[in-house]
């Protein structure tokens, strides 16, 4: 009798808390009664919250409690052990994947949020939920991310903007269009050109891909929306998870769209440096680009909601549910998603389409629609975030271009300002839009050249270009350099960097472009220190015929007389006993090895570091076959140095006006990636 009415009470309570959520979403919500932990006892009843199909409902299921996790501890992260029933249940199969943060109530009143539950166990026995007490503690910690010194893209603005250029070029292809049926007609001699209606949805949907381009190339005027929350003292750290550690999963789906099965594996490397392991069984395809802002979206328990780390033509992120709403600050998930704390992300709502489970697990499937807010926490026991604030983003534009099918594709996507996130997506991104593109994996040779934008580089510019070949995955060896180069600049540990864009083009074709060098031969043989002269270099293109390649070279002012070996080489390849000869004579000089030089320097070095299709002369290390060789070439090259070094200062003395004689330039750019190394010479006559 007690259990009828029991399950009466909790049909009336769902009831009200249903009407109050339904009739609470034309109004902003405001965080309801809680009930404290310690008031929370074993054989209590509540109601749980959630949606799973594509009416949107939020509907209840019913909730038992079993006992309370971590108690007993200051340190432990506490939990609520509850078992599931009812009908949501029964069609979702227990708590599945998508539901994390769904509300929790006792008698009205807000318990926590649903968050996780053991592995391969009974996905409707022992579920954990994580207490409201602990996830309020996330309002608390300070936000002093989302500041740059560049202006960042306002996304309403450029919503506006986007729908204003589609008129603009509705409007043109129209009068267009009109132009060409009245010249027609008249040829035609017939009467008036009929009302034009159709095709109207193609020119739509071409200009909607133009102006996507056209946005991402034209810089935003104005910083995101403006920062509502207040940076508060610090917080309490983090409580340790030393009672929950057992294998348990949280109940958040991730969601990625367009990175492809090759981009996804390479997304799974990256996101566990994040700690996120990623898996194929919990990942859905979000199925659309998600590029539009809606700064008016209203949240309420238990409704679904998303965390993006990129949004646009590659999206990657999470869904779960809120638990609680406070004007425009929300709590969900009732557990972390990367657990950085104070973060920058993309909040984004979410519709849910329906659900799939087996007999241990389950999952929301939906769509990402768009960009509602910010997720400013990422904390253990859940996220936080504001409703209508835009984070700051890195614009990642890149462009594909394969000469075999003529195919030409420009991919648009925003990366959170997020260091790592960054660090790790931006390469993804690259290498999904050249994977795509192609849609094969054989060998090819890609052209790729980057430009980013930020407070690095000669007027805040850094660019690179490149030629790379591989047999099987030409798009990976591609994204090498500019995976160095964020490596290095993300990496700064002097200063916090500001990332404006990056923008990418790339031109791939099918076949090796290499080629092997056959011969260099010196328009002198006979020269002084100093003295310019060049070579003729033959180059034998893989299955092609040879091709004569004029390179110049500079005699170095400080050469001793006599022979001078040379190294005639392509720029990717690395003359080991040169760098280790180096090495040794910079130990010797008294340089700390260990200490890392200042980022310009490193970028300055990678940034002059030659390319894969240029032919390189310079001066030949011969590998010491013992110590007294070595100390031999250490004290020539010192000699060396002195004497450049003494020239360089008598080039200073002539006053600040004297104008520095710049770096000669000892190669030459080819068509082709340069596969090998030959060997020539000069003779150096005393300089009278």
């Amino acid at each position: 009798m007690h259990k009828l009415f029991g399950k009466m009470k909790k049909c009336l309570l769902a009831a009200c808390l249903s009407a109050s959520l339904w009739f609470g979403s034309t109004a902003m919500a405001a965080l309801p009664e809680i009930i404290s932990l310690q008031d929370v006892k074993p054989g209590m009843w509540g109601t749980g919250y959630t949606v799973i199909d594509s009416s949107g409902a939020i509907r209840p299921f019913d909730v038992e409690v079993v006992g309370i996790l971590g108690d007993n501890s200051k340190m432990s992260s506490k939990r609520i052990l509850v078992n599931l029933y009812g009908d949501v249940i029964d069609e979702t199969g227990g708590a599945i994947s998508g539901m994390s943060g769904s509300p929790i109530y006792f008698g009205g009143r807000l318990a926590g949020a649903l968050s996780a539950g053991y592995k391969d166990m009974y996905p409707t026995q022992r579920i954990m939920l994580t207490p409201i007490e602990d996830m309020l503690k996330i309002w608390q910690y300070p936000d002093t991310l989302n500041r740059t010194k560049f202006p960042q893209l306002d996304l309403r603005k450029m919503k506006a903007e986007r729908e204003k250029f589609q008129a603009a070029e509705a409007e043109k292809e129209a009068a267009r269009k009109t132009e060409a049926e009245a010249a027609d007609t008249t040829a035609a001699g017939t009467g008036e050109p009929e009302a034009e209606n159709a095709g109207s949805e193609a020119d739509a949907d071409e200009s909607e891909a133009n102006s996507a381009a056209a946005d991402d190339e034209s810089e935003a005027n104005s910083a995101a929306a403006d920062d509502e929350s207040e940076a508060n003292s610090a917080a309490a750290a983090d409580d340790a998870a030393a009672d929950i550690q057992a294998d348990t999963e949280e109940k958040n789906t991730y969601f990625a769209s367009g990175f492809g099965s090759r981009g996804m594996k390479l997304l799974q490397e990256g996101m566990s440096r994040l700690g996120m392991k990623l898996d194929y069984g919990n990942v859905w395809d979000a199925g659309a680009s998600v590029m539009q802002a809606r700064t008016d979206a209203v949240l309420e328990p238990g409704s679904p909601v998303g965390v993006a780390l990129s949004v646009g033509d590659f999206s990657f992120g999470a869904m779960g549910t809120v638990t609680a709403v406070d004007d425009k600050k929300i709590l969900a998930f009732g557990h972390s998603y990367t657990h950085r704390g104070n973060v920058n992300y993309f909040m984004t709502d979410a519709q849910v389409i329906s659900t799939i489970h087996g007999p241990t697990n389950g999952m929301k499937l939906g769509n990402v629609n768009g960009i509602i807010g910010r997720i400013n926490q990422d904390r253990q026991d859940g996220i936080g975030g504001i409703l209508g604030q835009m984070p700051q983003t890195v614009p990642v534009i890149v462009t594909v271009h394969d000469r075999d099918t003529g195919r030409s594709v420009t991919y648009n996507s925003m990366l959170a300002y997020d260091e790592e996130v960054v660090s790790v997506l931006a390469p993804v991104v690259v290498y999904s839009s050249i994977s795509n593109t192609l849609d094969r994996q054989d060998g090819s040779t890609a052209s790729l050249k980057f430009s980013l934008r930020s407070n690095y580089g000669k007027d805040g510019l850094i660019e690179r270009r490149n030629m790379f070949y591989d047999a099987e995955d030409v798009a990976k060896v591609s994204i090498g350099e500019l995976n160095d180069i964020l490596g290095v600049i993300l990496g700064n540990k002097e200063k916090e960097p500001d990332l404006l864009d990056l923008k990418v083009d790339v031109t791939v074709e099918r076949g090796r472009k290499t080629a092997t060098l056959i011969s260099a031969v010196p328009s002198k043989k006979d020269v002084l220190p100093g003295e310019q002269i060049t070579f003729d270099t033959t180059i034998q293109p893989y299955r092609g015929e040879k091709i004569k390649v004029t390179v110049p070279y500079t005699v170095p002012k400080v050469q001793a007389p006599g022979n001078l070996a040379l190294d005639v080489h392509g720029g990717g390849l690395v003359n080991v006993a040169k760098i280790l000869l180096a090495q040794q004579a910079a130990l010797d000089a008294g340089v700390n090895m260990d200490e890392e030089p200042p980022v310009s320097i490193q970028l300055q070095d990678m940034l002059a570091s030659s390319c894969n299709n240029e032919i390189i002369i310079e001066s030949a290390v011969v590998v010491p076959k013992n110590d007294e060789e070595l100390k031999e070439s250490i004290k020539q090259a010192k000699k060396q140095a002195e004497q450049l070094a003494k020239q360089e200062s008598n080039n200073a003395g002539r006053g600040a006006n004297a104008r520095q004689e710049p770096a000669p330039v000892n190669k030459a750019a080819t068509e082709y990636i340069i596969e090998n190394i030959i060997h020539t010479n000069v003779n150096v006559l005393e300089k009278k």
